[in-house]
């Protein structure tokens, strides 16, 4: 029997739907004319795509409607006690696509408290289930950086590369990464020569393409370098790679959340091309995620609608006659129509993304754990095959070491945590030799005894002066992984001191999905309401 879906499979290539491509917002220079200068770059822009002349209302700044068949455009200007704004919506049919047409939505707006800001929406109306695009900012966005100077979160917003070539530009550039306030993505391409850097990527086009969505960084093998020292190698970027700095970036973060493309993808133009389309479209998406409609983006429909208001009520305050306050009531009905179409857009459009990004995520952790089998699987065949576990390990000099260590020699048994792996960056325990025998431990005797279920691990001595034992009343919860588990046991140092030169602890509980031991915290002692 046929469903419901089946039925309406003939007719979903026919609806037309608005797709979200890029979000864009910042701030303009704080001058007194900056959003009017700002109008008359974009409305140069878009007098090159309309389909008509602009109307004289255009330039003074006032609402406008040209209607021209596939190249509306139109604008609405709301001048309240409370917000002075100015919008602009055109459209431009795609130029090889039928029936794709990209809508461009430019924001400027200003409270009398707040520095004049700017915003930019892209939008694809088309009937295309899914968009084979390459993203790139609105040309006026370039106009505007270029003519005022915009900013993002207090860093200029540039349409051309950052090219690191002394300490000081390097030194800006790691704090820069690291800042909280920093809101766009930053793209750093590494060179091995200054001279010759023979990449396949066009960093020019590309920074063009990303203005106001990131920042284009190209470095150097020094800078390469003083990324690995800032944070660690895992999070650097060497010999003609590509990679994304979203903001937030820390050191402690998963590596994979800032994607990277090693150099020997890069090596044909083809290459080159397919991973410039793939960095646009992750900063775009990234965009659409992180610059809000409604509070960084104030929505066209939404100001055309308040624009129609405030026409209505200055005609009723004015004694107008009833024949036009009924023509501005029935354009505020269509105002309002409008903006509950593009709402229900919207709201269609991040069920979408929702529906979508739970699949990535259903996908990632299916592969997870098809991982996590299969390294169970290989250490059950070699402790079959009678193989000794760590007889030739190398332990850690170092804490600076430790986290890289800990994730080479303990895979698929000990797993540390994001906070587990802050402590050890700040850890003052003296001995860290002491610390990764512990953690051998905890790999092999703790966790076989777990696997097995067999034998007490309460006042187990593991070496001299330590030993593993309930936490009592000092037991935690802590998410790992999508899940919550509990820190139920920790691993310390005799005697009652507390000094954190002498004083081990390691906290930790036991995943029963992974069959592993997960580290919820170390290697000082954590204080508690017990404690």
């Amino acid at each position: 029997m046929a469903t419901f879906k089946d039925a309406l499979a003939p007719l979903t290539g026919r609806f037309v739907r608005e797709h979200q491509v890029l979000h864009i917002a910042g701030d303009l220079p704080n001058d007194v004319g900056a959003i009017d200068s700002a109008r008359r770059e974009i409305l140069k822009w878009a007098q090159k795509r309309s389909g008509g002349r602009l109307p004289d209302e255009a330039m003074a700044g006032r609402s406008f409607e040209l209607l021209a068949a596939g190249r509306n455009s139109s604008a609405v200007e709301v001048d309240l006690p409370e917000i002075h704004a100015w919008a602009l919506r055109q459209e431009d049919p795609d130029k090889t696509v039928a029936g794709r047409i990209w809508t461009s939505e430019a924001i400027l707006w200003r409270t009398p408290d707040r520095t004049p800001r700017f915003a930019a929406r892209l939008i694809v109306v088309s009937n295309e289930p899914e968009l084979n695009i390459i993203p790139a900012a609105p040309g006026y966005i370039r106009q505007l950086a270029g003519q005022l100077g915009l900013t993002s979160g207090g860093y200029p917003i540039a349409a051309f590369p950052w090219y690191i070539g002394d300490t000081d530009a390097q030194d800006a550039f790691l704090d820069m990464l690291e800042d909280p306030k920093r809101r766009l993505p930053i793209v750093v391409v590494s060179v091995t020569d200054r001279d010759k850097p023979e990449l396949t990527i066009d960093v020019d086009a590309l920074a063009a393409g990303l203005c106001g969505l990131a920042q284009v960084v190209v470095i150097l093998p020094e800078t390469s370098w003083a990324l690995t020292d800032r944070f660690n190698k895992r999070l650097s970027v060497f010999d003609r790679g590509v990679r994304i700095y979203f903001p937030g970036l820390d050191a402690d973060e998963d590596p994979y959340t800032h994607p990277l493309w090693l150099g020997a993808r890069l090596s044909t133009l083809n290459e080159g091309a397919e991973v410039d389309r793939q960095v646009r479209l992750r900063v775009a998406q990234f965009s659409t995620r992180s610059v809000r409609m409604g509070e960084d983006i104030l929505p066209f429909s939404q100001l055309r609608s308040v624009s129609r208001k405030a026409e209505q009520d200055r005609l009723a305050s004015s004694g107008a006659s009833d024949s036009e306050k009924l023509a501005a009531a029935d354009d505020r009905i269509a105002a309002l129509a409008k903006e509950l179409s593009e709402a229900k857009e919207l709201e269609q459009y991040a069920l979408d993304e929702e529906r979508k990004a739970q699949i990535r995520a259903d996908e990632a952790e299916s592969r997870e754990r098809n991982v996590t089998a299969q390294i169970q699987s290989l250490l059950q065949r070699l402790a079959d095959a009678g193989a000794v576990e760590d007889q030739n390990v190398n332990l850690p000099q170092s804490w600076s070491d430790f986290e890289e260590w800990s994730d080479q020699a303990l895979v698929g048994r000990v797993s540390l945590t994001g906070a587990a792996k802050r402590g050890c960056k700040k850890a003052l325990f003296k001995d860290v030799e002491q610390v990764a025998r512990c953690l051998l431990w905890l790999a092999n005797v703790c966790r076989n005894r777990l696997l097995d279920g067999g034998g007490s691990l309460r006042d187990e001595v593991i070496e001299d002066g330590i030993r593993n034992s309930p936490c009592g009343s000092d037991e935690f919860m802590f998410d790992w992984q999508a899940q919550r588990l509990s820190a139920g046991w920790h691993v310390k140092t005799g005697g009652n001191t507390r000094a954190p030169e002498h004083c081990l602890r390691v906290y930790y509980g036991w995943d029963h999905q992974t069959q592993q031991i997960i580290i919820a915290d170390m290697p000082a002692h954590r204080k508690t309401g017990a404690s």
